[in-house]
Formats: C-alpha cells, structure tokens, sequence
C-alpha cells in the first residue's frame, strides 16, 4: 500500500448513522499494536470548543461512539471510544476489548481446539472468522472467565502440539485466529508525490534493547493432572541447566494424548522455553500501514544492529505528516540458549 501513495490517515467519527470527519480537530493520533494483546489501542486528542478560532468544534465524542481510520480509503482501524478526558483525550480499542471483559461460563469435552473457539465465541456473543487451528483435542471447564483467557489457554495447548505460535484478532467484526506468518515482507514508504518508495528499514532510528533469561525454561514435567500427581515424562536440557539453573514448568495432560504425542509435547514445549529472550525496539521508522504485530519484516544490512528477518511484536503507528512508527521486534529462530542436547524421559 505505502508504496503506490502518501500517506493520508483520515479519522472518522460515528454516531448514529451520522459520520464526521474529525481529522482536523485530533492531534497526537497514534494506535498501539501488541501481539501478547487481544485488541489494537488508539489515542489521540480532540480539540474543545475554542474560543479563539470558531472553526474550531468540539464534536461532541463520548463513550460508546464508533471510530475508523481509513487511509485513501483503506481501513485501518476500527473500534469503540471508550474513554474521554475533559482535556479532550480520547482512548478507542478495537472490537477485541470486549473479549477481555465478559466472563462466561464453557464446557467443552474432546472438542476440537476450533470447534472449541467457536463454542466460546458463541457465549461471547462474537462472530466467528476463519479459525485455522489443528485438530487437537480440548477438555476442559471455564466458570467466571474471560474468553480473552480461555483462547489463551486453547492457543497454549496448540502451540506445545504444533511449536507454533498463534494470533489472534477482531476484524470486520469476527474473530479471526491463525498461525503466525512465516514469509518475511518489506514494507515501503512514500514521502510525496514526487518521490519514489524506499524500503523503510533502510532509515532507523536508534536502537535500544536487551538480553534476558527471565522467561527461559530448560526443564519441563508433563504431570496425569486431574486428581493424581503421576508424572508422566519429563524433557530437559543438562548443559543449560548447568548455566542458567533449573528452571523448570509443570503441564497437565490434555484432551486425548497418547504416549507418542505427549512425548512430542514435551519436546516441543523445550524447544519453545528453552531460548534467550533478545528484544530490540527500533525508533522512528517511517510508517507502513503493512507492519502490524506479528509480521516478518526483512530488515537491510546495515550498521544500525538490526538486520535480517525480525518478528514484530509491537508497533506504534504516529499518523501524522510524516507518518513514523515505533517497533519492538525479535530475531526470527533464535538458536537455543545452550545447544539443543536434549533429553526426553517417560
């Protein structure tokens, strides 16, 4: 898209069946995309009544009241105010928020993990979208929960069967969950008329980040779950226990697993935990409507430190003039943190 035209992010406001571009009146418009996050965030401010300038209006924006922005016509985004400040402030999230208010109540029995989905979008009250997720088998009782928690809980137990990680978002007012990609893209910005389109990591900003073993995992116990306490085999990896320590995690059973399959899932649960977490975020990029949590994006070599294809995990859009991004990225396969000499018990 930001290949073909300048940028034009253009806000419009919906009452009704009134629709009023409010464009003019905002400022500091800017939406937050986490990919650990349900729904997109979008803040800005809104100019209140001026005496000075009587072109400038108050329009009126409370809670309830829809929102898009569209650029040349293309969505971007979608939601619901849901906060306004006196000072003009207004906060708006995507459909996805309501997913991680309402508690309901589900029972599923060797449901499929999208059969699943779809019984708790059902209690939700949301529509389903496509659902690509693999046959794995769910058990399980939520009383009092989120649906936000209960996709994460689904997700979680397809992700130790698969070694995939999933998204999940509302769009065009479904629920859509999938896999990650796994091809990286390039995306592009066009400055003005009279220019061509670059590749936008080619011009970073600085670049900060860090290296952590907080949330690395070099030990995993799969346990009968239910009311016993058996053990059912145990995936370790000696050479990172012996530099990081043991850290280790317990996972119940689920669903319908037999000895193979829960000895694949020990495995993959290993592979997944047992890495160094090396986070980058990556300053004043120019803007690509493209570059959305979850994307592959091919960085160019250059001396900036952030090169090659990274994951993005965050990224915060400045609609503006000109329009610039903040990312949170990672390295796509990260080699385990001390070799892969694993063992599988059980």
């Amino acid at each position: 898209m930001g290949r073909a035209y300048v940028d034009d992010h253009r806000v419009l406001l919906y009452k009704g069946s009134a629709v009023t571009d409010i464009t003019e009146a905002v400022s500091g418009l800017e939406a937050r995309d986490e990919l650990s996050a349900l729904s997109v965030e979008v803040t800005f401010t809104a100019v209140r009544n001026n005496n000075r300038d009587k072109y400038m209006r108050w329009y009126g924006i409370e809670p309830g009241d829809k929102l898009r922005i569209v650029n040349h016509g293309a969505e971007v985004f979608s939601g619901v105010v849901l906060t306004v400040g006196l000072d003009g402030s207004v906060t708006a999230n995507d459909p996805g928020w309501y997913l991680t208010k309402s508690e309901i109540v589900l029972q599923v029995s060797g449901a499929a993990a999208a059969d699943a989905v779809r019984r708790m979008c059902a209690k939700a009250g949301i529509a389903v979208g496509t659902i690509d997720l693999p046959p794995t088998r769910i058990s399980e009782v939520w009383v009092g929960t989120t649906p936000e928690q209960i996709l994460e809980d689904i997700l979680s137990i397809c992700s130790a069967e698969t070694g995939l990680t999933y998204r999940r978002r509302v769009r065009g007012g479904a629920l859509q969950v999938g896999p990650l990609p796994t091809v990286p893209i390039v995306a592009y910005h066009k400055p003005a008329d009279n220019l061509g389109a670059f590749d936008i990591t080619l011009a970073k900003g600085s670049v900060t980040g860090s290296d952590s073993m907080a949330d690395l995992i070099n030990s995993v116990v799969l346990a009968a779950g239910g009311n016993s306490a058996e053990t059912i085999g145990r995936a370790y990896n000696a050479a990172s226990i012996a530099k990081y320590g043991l850290l280790q995690t317990v996972e119940t059973l689920s669903g319908d697993e037999n000895a193979a399959q829960a000895r694949q899932r020990l495995g993959t649960l290993l592979s997944q935990g047992d890495r160094l977490t090396r986070e980058r975020t990556v300053e004043e990029l120019w803007g690509a409507d493209e570059v959305v949590s979850g994307i592959l994006l091919q960085f160019q070599a250059n001396r900036y430190g952030v090169t090659g294809v990274q994951r993005v995990t965050g990224v915060t859009h400045r609609y503006g003039r000109p329009h610039l991004m903040r990312l949170t990225v990672e390295a796509w396969e990260d080699s385990r943190a001390a070799g892969n000499d694993d063992t599988i018990t059980g």
